[in-house]
């Protein structure tokens, strides 16, 4: 008898325990806020602040799950290869999106039970959603903002203006993705139609405007020098794109990279408002090739990104010209600080000689003299052991024997690096010595000076 009466108690106890839990806390529902309009999550815990933490974390976990198929429609409708990069920044920003509704989850009722803290958390879909939706609208009206500023510029020839636009608006469009699919998870609906500003629309139109960039020649081509003077005419081209009526824009203040065939640098100048550049250059030779020469006019792509270099890196203008013969010769002697011949550099120096069309000739009139000499070098400590780094100039002087006068002077340099050895440093910066091809060229023309 008194064990029943003990079960009994037992039983009452726990039916008593039982009816102080919250309803809600069982059945994750609450009839002040029906699911459709409110997310509720429960948080239990014998601390009091865990309790309301993990109910905050049961609303955004419900919105997380909901949020991972959204994720999968998004990826959908943004394309892959270029898209890449955007999809990745989008989906990570999705992702931690869940955060932003921390702020709108409120703590509704907090109740305490044999020591044990029941947190309900109620989040306004309704309220929130609202307040998305504003948000998507300022989205879509700054990305429009952008990408018609970057149609005007465009159409003005202002190239780089337009990318900036276009870029930005690249940079604004994705949050629009991030707060839709936070949207999505709420309300189970999709908002707004972002057909032409989706992050792949924006890149198509900017792969549009620079496919339509080229540059052309306009005057100068097929000129005939001497090597080592300025051509007659200056080289002219224009940096232009065709709209979409067929119509050539010049490109305004396009940078333009000026190059000899060999790659060498000449000059880096800017496209004029109209689109137009315009340069004198140097006659020099191309390579062994010593009747023709050629100068390149390249985009410059410093201004790009990455992402966009590719479209332009093939464009040119290309100038031809004829160099005259010439019968003049040289004679050449390289030597050391110390009065040694160096046969190496001695032919090397021939070679630059003959490559612009000249000849060489023991007994030639004209005569080239080099001295080779350090002009820097340190040491450097690695693993392997001490480094030798030096830097080696040599300074060629032209003469005429007749006369006795100095017609020109001009510097070569080069850099060797060698492990535990300074001499084999110095060997390396030897070999390597470099002159500029139009200087060199220019080097030599003086001769005619005296002749």
């Amino acid at each position: 008898m008194h064990k029943f009466l003990t079960t009994i108690l037992i039983c009452m106890m726990s039916l008593n325990l039982l009816a102080q839990v919250p309803e809600w806390s069982k059945t994750n529902s609450h009839k002040k806020y029906p699911p459709s309009k409110y997310l509720l999550g429960v948080g239990i815990s014998d601390d009091k602040t865990k309790a309301v933490e993990l109910a905050r974390a049961d609303v955004a976990g419900q919105i997380q799950v909901k949020i991972e198929s959204e994720l999968e429609i998004i990826e959908e409708e943004i394309s892959t290869g270029d898209q890449t990069a955007i999809k990745s920044d989008i989906t990570s920003k999705t992702k931690s999106s869940v955060s932003e509704t921390i702020a709108g989850i409120e703590i509704k009722e907090i109740k305490a039970v044999k020591g044990k803290y029941y947190a309900l958390a109620v989040l306004n879909k309704q309220h929130f959603s609202t307040g998305l939706e504003q948000e998507m609208d300022d989205i879509i009206s700054e990305t429009a903002k952008f990408i018609n500023a970057a149609r005007e510029q465009a159409a003005g020839g202002n190239i780089f203006n337009a990318l900036d636009n276009y870029i930005s608006a690249q940079n604004t469009i994705p949050r629009f993705f991030v707060k839709r699919a936070l949207y999505s998870a709420l309300t189970g609906t999709r908002y707004g139609n972002t057909n032409e500003y989706s992050p792949a629309g924006i890149l198509a139109e900017i792969r549009g405007l620079l496919t339509r960039i080229n540059i052309k020649v306009v005057s100068g081509d097929n000129q005939t020098a001497r090597t080592g003077t300025t051509l007659n005419e200056p080289l002219v081209a224009r940096v232009f794109y065709v709209d979409k009526n067929g119509r050539e824009v010049g490109v305004k203040w396009y940078p333009v990279i000026v190059k000899y065939l060999n790659g060498e640098t000449i000059s880096k100048i800017s496209s004029t408002t109209d689109g137009m550049v315009k340069t004198n250059v140097v006659a020099a030779p191309v390579g062994a090739v010593t009747k023709k020469g050629a100068i390149i006019f390249t985009l410059g792509l410093s201004n790009l990104s990455d992402a966009f270099r590719d479209d332009l890196s093939k464009i040119q203008a290309i100038f031809n010209y004829n160099i005259q013969a010439s019968d003049l010769s040289f004679s050449v002697m390289i030597t050391n600080n110390t009065g040694d011949e160096l046969p190496e550099l001695t032919d090397l120096v021939t070679s630059w000689i003959n490559a612009n069309g000249f000849n060489t000739d023991p007994g030639a009139p004209l005569i080239i003299n080099g001295t080779v000499s350090v002009s820097s070098e340190k040491t450097v400590d690695s693993p392997a052991g001490k480094q030798y780094f030096v830097e080696s100039e040599m300074l060629l002087t032209l003469t005429d024997k007749n006369s006795r006068e100095q017609l020109a002077a001009i510097t070569a340099s080069g850099k060797g690096l060698a492990l535990g050895s300074r001499d084999a440093a110095f060997q390396k910066a030897t070999g390597k010595m470099k002159v500029s091809k139009d200087k060199f060229a220019a080097f030599l023309q003086a001769a005619n000076r005296s002749h």
